[in-house]
């Protein structure tokens, strides 16, 4: 399904006026986004943290210690910071509270004022079972794609509670789609 994305649109005009030019990806490795991204960016760092934490995890809940060492391994070095854009995507509502915490603390030190961060939460009762690949068509255009044939319960997160979670952040901006995805651009409110 493509949508047509005002929140990815202000993220990138956001992006190059700060003459960004390190981007990381918590999806999926995807030919479209890397090959849409070269064109603007010097780095791109890519880490599917779903895949890594639902392999790492089986059947028991992901506790922080065993969620740090994930980050700590799979996330960019922070010697290769700052990252000026973070595409979180969908991710946010396949972690509990506390994985979303331990996220936010990494992410932030990957940071340098005025980072942009990129997330897309439902607002429907349900989502689907796995989190989408989301394609940048062009800089306002995504495809999300997403072969779940099964539904679960969307966790409901809201703004109160990314800015709760996720302190070193704040919302510059949201907006919210026909589709039920309410999509967030964070900024870093101070480096951590």
């Amino acid at each position: 399904m493509n949508h047509h994305s005002l929140a990815l649109k202000h993220a990138l005009r956001r992006f190059r006026a700060l003459g960004g030019s390190r981007v990381l990806d918590l999806g999926p490795a995807l030919g479209r986004n890397v090959q849409f991204l070269s064109a603007f960016i010097s780095k791109l760092f890519v880490a599917d943290l779903y895949s890594t934490i639902r392999s790492q995890a089986g059947r028991s809940a992901l506790d922080r210690a065993r969620m740090d060492r994930i980050l700590i391994r799979d996330l960019p070095r922070p010697e290769e910071a700052p990252i000026d854009l973070i595409l979180v995507w969908d991710l946010l509502d396949y972690l509990d509270r506390e994985q979303i915490a331990t996220l936010g603390r990494h992410l932030a030190k990957l940071c340098r004022r005025d980072s942009l961060v990129l997330i897309l939460l439902s607002t429907l009762q349900t989502m689907p079972e796995l989190p989408g690949r989301y394609l940048m068509l062009d800089p306002e255009t995504l495809r999300c794609e997403n072969d779940s044939k099964r539904e679960r319960r969307s966790p409901g997160y809201k703004e109160p509670d990314l800015e709760r979670l996720m302190p070193a952040f704040e919302v510059e901006t949201s907006f919210l789609l026909r589709s039920g995805i309410q999509e967030y651009v964070l900024t870093t409110r101070s480096v951590a």
